[in-house]
């Protein structure tokens, strides 16, 4: 059961799309919704770029205008969050910090059952359209859940609509570890859910997959698909995500690579091309 959900807030839709996903987590989890926004003020400082000799003075102008921009912003954007959680009655909390965001995030997920995340991170809060590497750095050292939303995502939100959940499970701990997560945060009648395995042997396959089927049953997960293959999984991933996949879960590190599912890159091919919600863990 989630009771402290961390979503870090930017201006980008991404974000936008986030604090929706994590708004409908919280209503039916009961859960306290935690807003964070962190000014990347060293982001800030690298996008000005090389200074010229005597150009110091101009370059702290550019740099105070630019924070003093982007607070506004971080002001609005945290109003924003909280007109809308107390809309939808929703517990929550603000809090703000400056310095490099994935170290604020990763500091304070500890304290948090799961983290929602943008697909793709904005925390410079200048018009400048790229984005960060945030998401990322926190994956590969997060001890919490992210769930990673793209932008244009809406929640499965009417009465008694369920979602589809495909799990990526491969019997290693990295696998296992999502697949844990999962069980635990998820609400058990409104997931219908695909375990799909990749690897050479059939047998051993079939083997993780009835293990993984008992594991959720236990947890009280009725509708379960059990898939195989012996391909690549990156080969196979994207016919199943093509279809109608409300959520993947996945582990971010696997140690066996002596068969072809290859989980560690997973998550990298997720990230880049995704259009669908995703669990990391």
């Amino acid at each position: 059961m989630i009771k402290r959900i961390l979503i870090p807030l930017d201006p980008s839709p991404f974000s936008a799309a986030a604090l929706d996903w994590a708004l409908f987590m919280a209503k039916r989890q009961r859960a306290e919704l935690s807003g964070l926004v962190v000014l990347d003020f060293p982001g800030i400082r690298k996008s000005i770029g090389p200074v010229p000799l005597g150009g110091s003075f101009y370059a702290e102008r550019l740099q105070a205008s630019r924070a003093k921009e982007a607070t506004k912003r971080i002001n609005a954007l945290l109003a924003g969050f909280g007109a809308k959680c107390k809309k939808a009655r929703v517990r929550h909390v603000e809090s703000r910090g400056q310095g490099v965001p994935s170290d604020w995030i990763l500091k304070r997920s500890i304290y948090y059952d799961a983290v929602v995340m943008g697909l793709r991170t904005h925390f410079r809060f200048d018009a400048d359209e790229r984005h960060g590497d945030s998401l990322e750095k926190v994956l590969d050292h997060s001890i919490t859940p992210i769930y990673c939303i793209p932008k244009d995502v809406r929640p499965p939100e009417k009465p008694g609509q369920k979602m589809t959940v495909l799990v990526l499970f491969n019997g290693s701990l990295a696998s296992g570890h999502a697949l844990q997560r999962f069980a635990q945060l998820a609400l058990p009648d409104r997931s219908d859910v695909v375990l799909l395995c990749s690897d050479e042997d059939r047998d051993a396959a079939r083997g993780h997959l009835e293990n993984a089927e008992a594991y959720l049953r236990s947890h009280s997960f009725g509708r379960i698909r059990k898939e195989w293959s012996d391909r690549d999984i990156l080969d196979v991933l994207g016919s199943y995500v093509a279809g109608h996949v409300d959520l993947i879960v996945a582990g971010t590190h696997s140690q066996k690579n002596s068969i072809k599912f290859k989980l560690g890159s997973v998550p990298r091919r997720l990230i880049e091309e995704a259009t669908t919600p995703l669990l990391l863990g």
